[in-house]
C-alpha cells in the first residue's frame, strides 16, 4: 500500500512538472521581452518617461504588423530612480530574468557606470545613451553606447563656443558626478587649447542645490562672456532664473542633458537663447523622422525631444536584430557589432567599438520653444 501510495505520489508530482513546463513554453514561445532601465522618479524622470513613451511607440507598432516572427514583444520597465545605488538592483532584476532579451538605458552615466558589470556577467545586450567615456572602454562589450560621449560633446562645445560664438573668457558651472566633471574637464582642456581662458569653476549637487547666488556672485566678479552649465535642466533652469534675477546677462552653453521641454517650463523667459547640444530634432530630417514624430504627436500629444529619439532608434535597432539574428541575447549583440549605416530618425547609426558615430546639432530657445541654432558647428 505505501509503494503503491509512493509511485501515486510520483506520477503527482511529474504531471505537475510537465503543465509547469508546459505553461512556460507556451508564454515563451508568444512573447518576447526587452527592458527599459531608466529614471522614472526622481529629477531625471522627464528623460525615462519620454524614453518609456517612445520604446513603446515602437512596440506598438511592430506588434500591429504582427510581431517577430509571429511573436509580441512586451516591455518590461525598471526605475533607477536617477541613482547609482538603485541601478544595480535594477539590473539585478532583469539579468535573473531569462526573458529579458535586451536592455535599453540606463539614462544617467553613474547609473550605467554601476550597472554595466551585471548586465556582462549575465551577457545582456544593452543600449544606452549615458554619455561618460569609461562606460564603453571595452571592459563590457555587451554594453553599446548610441550618444556621443561626454568627452566628443565637451570638445565640440568648446570649439562651437571659441570658433562661431567668438567667446575668449568663459566660467563653468557643473554638478558634482561623473557626468559634470567630465564635460568641465574636457571643456576646460579644449577650449585653453584653441586659446580660450577658463576664468571660474563652480560647482553644485543636482537634486540638492537650489540657491546659486554664491557661484553666480563669484563668476559674475570675473567678468566672462560666456557661462558653460555642464548639468541638467532643473538646475540650468534656476540658474539662468538667478542670473537674470541678479542682473547678470550672459551667454549660455549647455549639453544635451538640458535638451528637454522642461527646461523651457521651468526656466521661461531666463532661458531664452540658451544653447545646448542636441542629436535629434523634428525639423532636421532623416529617415522616418517625420513618420515617428506625427506618430509620436498623435499618440502623446507633444513632440518628441532627443532621448525619444534615441530610445526610439535603440528600439528599432534590437528589433531588427531579433528579426534578421534571431531572438536571443547573443544573436542581438553580434547583430549590434555589425550595424553599420542603420536607418534611425536621429540619423544613420554605426556602432564602432560599441560607440556610435553621429553629428551633434545645436539647439536654442526662441519665443519659449526649441529650435535648431541658426549657427551650426
Amino acid at each position: 500500500m505505501k509503494k503503491m501510495l509512493a509511485l501515486l505520489m510520483i506520477l503527482l508530482l511529474a504531471v505537475t512538472a510537465l503543465a509547469g513546463c508546459g505553461g512556460g513554453a507556451q508564454e515563451e514561445s508568444t512573447e518576447l521581452y526587452i527592458a527599459s532601465a531608466n529614471p522614472m522618479t526622481g529629477d531625471s524622470a522627464q528623460f525615462g518617461d519620454m524614453k518609456v513613451k517612445a520604446i513603446e511607440l515602437a512596440l506598438e507598432q511592430v506588434n500591429a504588423a504582427g510581431g517577430i516572427d509571429g511573436k509580441q514583444v512586451k516591455l518590461l520597465v525598471g526605475d533607477d530612480t536617477g541613482n547609482p545605488k538603485e541601478a544595480p538592483n535594477v539590473a539585478q532584476k532583469f539579468a535573473a530574468d531569462d526573458r529579458v532579451l535586451a536592455i535599453i538605458g540606463h539614462w544617467n552615466s553613474s547609473c550605467t557606470l554601476a550597472a554595466r558589470g551585471i548586465y556582462e556577467a549575465a551577457g545582456i545586450p544593452v543600449i544606452t545613451d549615458s554619455v561618460n567615456k569609461a562606460i564603453t572602454d571595452g571592459s563590457t562589450p555587451h554594453i553599446f553606447r548610441i550618444s556621443l560621449t561626454d568627452t566628443d560633446q565637451a570638445y565640440r562645445l568648446a570649439e562651437y563656443a571659441y570658433n562661431q560664438m567668438g567667446k575668449k573668457n568663459a566660467a563653468i558651472m557643473f554638478t558634482a558626478n561623473d557626468f559634470g566633471v567630465g564635460l568641465k574637464d574636457d571643456f576646460t582642456a579644449r577650449f585653453t587649447e584653441l586659446g580660450g581662458n577658463i576664468v571660474a569653476t563652480e560647482t553644485y549637487f543636482e537634486g540638492q542645490s537650489k540657491d546659486f547666488s554664491p557661484q553666480l556672485t563669484t563668476i559674475k566678479s570675473k567678468s566672462p562672456d560666456l557661462l558653460f552649465v555642464a548639468g541638467y535642466y532643473v538646475e540650468t533652469a534656476l540658474i539662468a532664473q538667478q542670473a537674470k534675477d541678479s542682473g547678470f546677462s550672459i551667454d549660455m552653453l549647455g549639453t544635451e542633458g538640458i535638451s528637454s521641454d522642461e527646461l523651457v517650463k521651468l526656466g521661461g523667459d531666463a532661458v531664452e537663447g540658451i544653447k545646448f547640444t542636441g542629436f535629434f530634432h523634428p525639423d532636421i530630417e532623416f529617415a522616418g523622422t517625420k513618420e515617428f514624430t506625427e506618430a509620436f504627436v498623435a499618440k502623446y500629444d507633444k513632440e518628441p525631444d532627443t532621448y525619444a529619439a534615441l530610445a526610439y532608434d535603440s528600439a528599432l535597432v534590437l528589433l531588427e536584430a531579433m528579426k534578421t539574428n534571431g531572438a536571443d541575447r547573443e544573436s542581438i549583440t553580434a547583430f549590434l557589432n555589425e550595424t553599420q549605416e542603420f536607418p534611425g530618425v536621429a540619423g544613420p547609426i554605426t556602432f564602432i567599438d560599441n560607440a556610435v558615430t553621429r553629428n551633434i546639432i545645436i539647439l536654442t530657445v526662441k519665443d519659449g520653444k526649441i529650435i535648431p541654432a541658426d549657427v551650426q558647428p
